[in-house]
């Protein structure tokens, strides 16, 4: 494996148990981060990443992963970073980013790389031409140049294929569902949403949306009860979902409701010709 100095691991041990107490608690809380954005095939053991039976994922849950860190300003510019001298005293260490992409890819503008005797060699890239930012994933490469290579072909191939594309037509929709014994006779809504996702010319065609609704509402109902979903799909795979969650109190009718609209009844038929 890779020295610890280098890959800072001695650094990631110790920020694990300043913040966890321990370094199982750490992955603990490892564990529940990773829960919380959706990631289902990942396991952490450790905050460095050295080999553990326990400690897994895979290529499309660390682009998630990566996806979540760069949201982060500091860790974007971070991995981003050619090298950088840092300063302790009179002591000065010149640090350089091992991500040899960063000088030999111009849309490449960040990244990690990393090596464990049975995960062999990795890398995650960020690349971002135009308006398209891209993160491509190699694990278990034989060596530092196929990894490197491989990545810049998943990038490369990506860019031709894909485009940011406006999908905000799939995300315009609107309810009207009938309201048993209540206030209001109908809850009606109209929602959109504006969004663009990277795709091909094929996956657009291929887009559909699914409505799921209840059929009507029995008053009484309230703010922040679930009354159904909205998804869009690309065949079988799903690029949107919004819970659709009531945004009013539905009472039912009381006694007096009954008499006001008995009342008005009566005086419309008094009124036809």
């Amino acid at each position: 494996m890779e020295c610890c100095y280098r890959r800072g691991n001695d650094c990631a041990y110790t920020v694990g148990i300043h913040l966890g107490g321990t370094i199982e608690n750490f992955a603990h809380m490892m564990n529940k981060k990773a829960s919380q954005i959706g990631l289902k095939n990942t396991s952490f053991a450790n905050p460095h990443g050295l080999d553990n039976d326990n400690h897994y994922t895979t290529a499309k849950e660390m682009a998630l992963i990566t996806k979540y860190a760069i949201s982060n300003n500091y860790i974007n510019k971070a991995m981003g970073t050619r090298s950088e001298t840092i300063n302790f005293g009179s002591f000065s260490k010149l640090l350089t980013n091992t991500n040899a992409l960063l000088k030999t890819y111009e849309y490449a503008d960040g990244g990690k790389t990393g090596f464990t005797n049975n995960a062999n060699r990795c890398l995650v890239a960020t690349a971002t031409k135009g308006d398209l930012r891209l993160i491509a994933v190699v694990l278990g490469a034989e060596t530092t140049q196929i990894r490197f290579n491989t990545a810049k072909e998943i990038l490369e191939e990506t860019f031709a294929r894909y485009q940011n594309t406006d999908i905000s037509k799939y995300l315009d929709f609107y309810i009207n569902v009938p309201v048993n014994k209540g206030s209001i006779k109908y809850y009606e809504r109209k929602y959109k949403e504006s969004m663009q996702i990277p795709l091909t010319k094929d996956e657009y065609n291929k887009i559909y949306v699914k409505q799921d609704v209840m059929q009507k509402i029995d008053a009484p109902m309230y703010v922040g009860q679930k009354i159904g979903k909205f998804e869009v799909f690309i065949e079988d795979e799903k690029i949107y979902e919004k819970d659709i969650i009531l945004d009013q109190n539905i009472y039912k009718k009381t006694v007096l409701d009954y008499i006001n609209e008995g009342l008005r009844d009566i005086f419309k038929s008094e009124n036809v010709i």
